[in-house]
C-alpha cells in the first residue's frame, strides 16, 4: 500500500483530497495544527504539529511515496483587507523543510497547490482582480506562492505546480482543464472535489513532473 502525506487536510482543498484519499489504496499521514478538525480514519495517522516547523515535518512525513501541499496564508475572512492569521511565509518555509527532508529520505513525488494569477498566469486573470491582489492582504499568498514554486523548481524532486482558478465547493464532479500560457483560455472556477480528484490521479504520471498547470473547470 502506497504511503501518502497530506498538509493543508482541515479545510478546502486539502480536506476533499484527504476526503478521496481515504477510500482508495493508501496508507495516509496528515500534520495539523488541530487534530480535532480529522475525523479518526484506520488507514490515517495524524499529527499535531506546524510545516513550518521542520522537526514537526520530520517526525510526521515518515518514509512517505507521496506528498500533497494545499497549505496557504490565510486571513481572517473572506474580506480582501482582513488579517492574516498565519505566516506570510508558511507556504514557503514548509516547501523548504518538505525538500530538505525530501532530500534526506529519498521522497521524490509532490504536488504543490499555488494559484492563477501567480508569475507568468498574472495575464490569466481578469484586470480588476490584479488591481484587487496588489491591493489588498490577498497580495499575501501570492507573493508565497511565488516563492514556494521558485523553490521547488530549483530542487530535485518530481514536483507538479497546480494553479487553479477560483475554488468553489457547488457542482458535480467533472474533468478539469490544464492550461500553459492561457493555452486553452482558462475558465473561472473549479470546484474542489474535481481538483481534488484529478491530484490523485496524476500521482503517478510521468508525464505531469516538472510541469506548472492552470486548472479550471473544462
Amino acid at each position: 500500500m502506497k504511503k501518502l502525506f497530506i498538509l493543508g487536510s482541515t479545510r478546502g482543498l486539502g480536506k476533499e483530497i484527504l476526503k478521496l484519499a481515504i477510500n482508495e489504496d493508501f496508507e495516509i499521514s496528515c500534520l495539523v495544527r488541530d487534530p480535532q478538525k480529522v475525523q479518526k480514519n484506520k488507514n490515517l495517522k495524524i499529527f499535531k504539529g506546524d510545516a513550518t516547523n521542520i522537526n514537526d515535518l520530520r517526525n510526521s512525513l515518515g518514509d512517505s511515496d507521496y506528498i500533497i501541499s494545499s497549505l496557504n496564508v490565510m486571513r481572517k475572512n473572506i474580506f480582501p483587507w482582513s488579517k492574516t492569521t498565519n505566516s506570510k511565509n508558511t507556504v514557503s518555509d514548509s516547501i523548504k523543510n518538505i525538500i530538505k527532508i525530501s532530500n534526506e529520505r529519498k521522497i521524490y513525488r509532490i504536488i504543490s497547490v499555488s494559484a492563477i494569477g501567480v508569475g507568468e498566469s498574472i495575464n490569466e486573470i481578469p484586470y480588476w482582480f490584479k488591481l484587487l491582489i496588489n491591493k489588498s492582504n490577498i497580495k499575501f499568498p501570492y507573493i508565497d506562492h511565488l516563492r514556494q514554486e521558485e523553490e521547488l523548481k530549483n530542487s530535485k524532486l518530481d514536483w507538479t505546480i497546480l494553479r487553479p482558478a477560483a475554488l468553489v465547493n457547488f457542482g458535480r464532479f467533472y474533468e478539469v482543464l490544464e492550461s500553459y500560457n492561457n493555452n486553452p483560455k482558462v475558465n473561472l472556477f473549479i470546484n474542489r472535489k474535481s481538483l481534488a480528484k484529478y491530484i490523485l490521479k496524476i500521482l503517478d504520471s510521468k508525464a505531469h513532473y516538472g510541469k506548472i498547470f492552470s486548472i479550471s473547470k473544462k
